[in-house]
């Protein structure tokens, strides 16, 4: 069973938050005044980000300089390192070393200001002063263990989670940035032993590592294994909890039996179908021209919810992490709803370009794989928000049950529609000396509850 079973409300334990001056010389703790503190994670965020409220008051010893204010006596100006160390309410640790950026009073008394700063990760404020020149030949995810660590680009200190990819690319630099690399390379990258039917990663940072991962993975229990059974539930007039009955009663603090705890609040979102269907979750067309042979091609993708016609070169059904895509209307239908046009890199490595007709990338098999597969992995959307919790991270998968939406409140179910697996897309821990909240994102690309919240599996 998970230590967060039961998991305790109330504040969490900031230890110190250490902000050090940009010469070095000095250094202030801050801690004992922050009204609030936010630690943001996604899957859709390079980098890790915070904001801190504190109280900058001159006459106390513990956050001041010789008696002066932090914002005078530091000073703090922007762009100094700022060390955090919490701890929840199951003794579970956060530590993260960020960079403070526009610190900002918002209101001044005459003995005490507060002041709110934005935060950012290390590497995200090192993406935007450093630039890449060099040439990338062979594994893709070679390149981004380069970009990771290597001191001339972000060299961060964090573990990484990189997945092997199955192709290789050969890519210029050309003064790009980092991020700007490595969510490129996402896109075209296929993990090992992938046919192209799989194409699409994500590159994201949380607290203990830099991740670059496919979305099969994400959402694979056997490689990613699910962290918490979460649920959420309410008394019907009956004074019942749901899943009292089917789970065998609950614990003292109410949870039904299997699960580690319960969602404070939650909702749940179906994304815009038709967005979705313009962004090319549906059907893709993708066209080719090869400058070197002459040769132009035409390939059109769709999911298995639309049928095929047949009008053009069609390829494999995409591979789906759930069981059930949601379907869409194949009566509005009429063509591909997104196209993209590219040129084959034919010759450009090589120096006898004629030598060779093969492409370094695929792109009617890969980009736009991955730009459908990006597109449907948000299919449905749910917004919980549950005691503090900093074991979970982006990226993570929970198992997560609600009500069933049903008129006769005496069938104690769950919701067999919206229940099952998901990824944390983003979180956001808020800390304030009176509570410690985590608020999860949670997506998946499919419908249906498969599993078992108590095996997980």
């Amino acid at each position: 069973m998970s230590k967060a079973q039961g998991q305790k409300e109330g504040p969490s334990n900031i230890e110190t938050a250490f902000i050090s001056s940009i010469d070095g010389q000095n250094s202030v703790d801050i801690s004992s005044g922050i009204v609030n503190l936010k630690y943001y994670e996604s899957i859709l965020q390079d980098g890790v980000m915070g904001s801190v409220v504190f109280a900058d008051a001159g006459t106390n010893g513990g956050d001041s300089l010789n008696g002066k204010t932090v914002m005078e006596g530091l000073p703090l100006t922007g762009s100094e390192f700022i060390q955090l160390k919490m701890t929840d309410n199951n003794d579970v640790e956060l530590k993260q070393t960020m960079v403070v950026t526009n610190p900002t009073p918002i209101s001044e008394e005459s003995n005490k200001t507060m002041v709110v700063c934005s935060l950012v990760s290390e590497a995200y404020a090192k993406n935007d002063n450093t630039s890449i020149f060099e040439r990338f030949d062979g594994k893709i995810s070679d390149h981004v263990e380069k970009i990771l660590t290597d001191n001339n680009y972000l060299g961060t200190a964090k573990g990484l989670d990189v997945e092997i990819t199955n192709n290789n690319l050969s890519e210029f630099g050309l003064r790009r940035k980092p991020y700007f690399m490595l969510n490129s390379f996402a896109k075209k990258s296929v993990p090992d032993g992938g046919l192209g039917n799989v194409a699409g990663y994500f590159f994201f940072e949380t607290s203990e590592k830099m991740v670059f991962k496919s979305i099969d993975s994400l959402f694979d229990k056997e490689k990613n294994k699910p962290k918490r059974s979460i649920i959420y539930n309410e008394s019907n007039s009956k004074g019942r909890m749901l899943s009292d009955i089917m789970n065998g009663g609950r614990g003292k603090d109410g949870t039904p039996a299997g699960y580690d705890y319960k969602a404070l609040t939650y909702d749940r979102v179906i994304t815009d179908v038709m967005k979705r269907n313009n962004m090319g979750a549906n059907a893709t067309q993708s066209r080719t021209f090869n400058l070197f042979t002459r040769d132009y091609k035409c390939t059109i993708l769709f999911s298995p919810s639309i049928p095929i016609d047949g009008q053009a070169e069609i390829k494999e059904p995409l591979a789906t992490a759930g069981l059930d895509l949601p379907t869409f209307n194949p009566n509005l239908v009429k063509e591909f709803a997104r196209t993209t046009i590219s040129l084959f890199d034919v010759g450009t490595f090589d120096p006898e370009p004629l030598a060779s007709n093969e492409s370094d990338f695929e792109v009617e098999d890969i980009l736009n794989q991955s730009i459908m597969r990006y597109n449907q992995m948000f299919a449905t959307k749910v917004n919980i928000t549950i005691a503090g919790d900093f074991e979970l991270h982006a990226g993570d998968l929970v198992f997560f049950d609600a009500p069933s939406p049903q008129s006769d409140t005496k069938n104690d179910e769950v919701d067999r529609q919206s229940g099952g697996l998901y990824i944390i897309a983003s979180l956001c821990h808020f800390i304030s000396p009176e509570r410690t909240l985590t608020k999860l994102t949670l997506i998946r690309d499919s419908f249906g509850r498969t599993g078992n919240h108590t095996l997980r599996d």
